[in-house]
């Protein structure tokens, strides 16, 4: 059998790129199916509204969801676990949300949990919508299934009191996204909670945001 310079065969080489694809393609799968179940989840009849429904107004109008976790990491390794749902405008500026937090160190342990409400829309920097780009292809989505970062001011609330935070959501869905949907710092959340811990990388989750207007 033939070897390469490495020593494996030419065989194991291609077992190798084969298996690799399949990883590729089954992770673009597993995300497209989550996608789809959480647009089915908050409504698929406005995630199908035409186009010309949505692009006439300056004033626009969207929904972000994160029915499943959506995590963070802090630089000592703590995480955090957030999920929840947000309704937003921007021109003017304006956003309703509420969820659920979990706070937990590097080996899992809780060290808080509690409630979050969304306070003031600081900034939505779009990414863009209907299309997810992946390593083995893009992915076609609705033209209203749409990503980018959506920066609030919110009020934790915890069983030791309330603090005030900043938390970033980011969905990776649309043609100009900063990372693909399989870098290391990708979608998932990043809070900030002055003075006490500032999760600044995000870790994953499955989030959408949806335009309604």
């Amino acid at each position: 059998m033939v070897q390469t310079t490495q020593g494996r065969s030419i065989s194991s080489e291609l077992d190798w790129v084969e298996l690799h694809r399949r990883l590729l393609v089954s992770r673009r799968d597993a995300a497209m199916r989550r996608i789809w179940a959480l647009a089915l989840a908050v409504g698929l009849p406005v995630a199908l509204m035409p186009v010309g429904v949505l692009a006439d107004s300056a004033n626009h109008t969207y929904g972000l969801e994160m029915e499943a976790p959506n995590f963070g990491v802090a630089a000592n390794g703590d995480r955090i676990a957030v999920d929840g749902m947000a309704d937003f405008s921007v021109n003017p500026k304006s956003v309703e949300g509420h969820g659920t937090f979990t706070h937990t160190d590097s080996a899992g342990t809780v060290k808080g949990a509690g409630t979050w409400r969304a306070d003031e829309l600081l900034n939505y920097q779009s990414y863009g919508c209907g299309i997810v780009h992946f390593p083995s292809g893009d992915v076609i989505l609705p033209p209203n299934f749409c990503g980018g970062a959506v920066k609030m001011s919110v009020t934790l609330t915890t069983p030791h009191g309330v603090l005030p935070g900043t938390m970033t959501v980011i969905c990776i869905i649309g043609p100009n996204p900063p990372n693909s949907i399989d870098a290391k710092a990708g979608e998932g959340v990043m809070l900030l909670v002055p003075g006490i811990v500032n999760f600044n990388h995000t870790a994953g989750g499955d989030n959408i945001i949806i335009q309604t207007s």
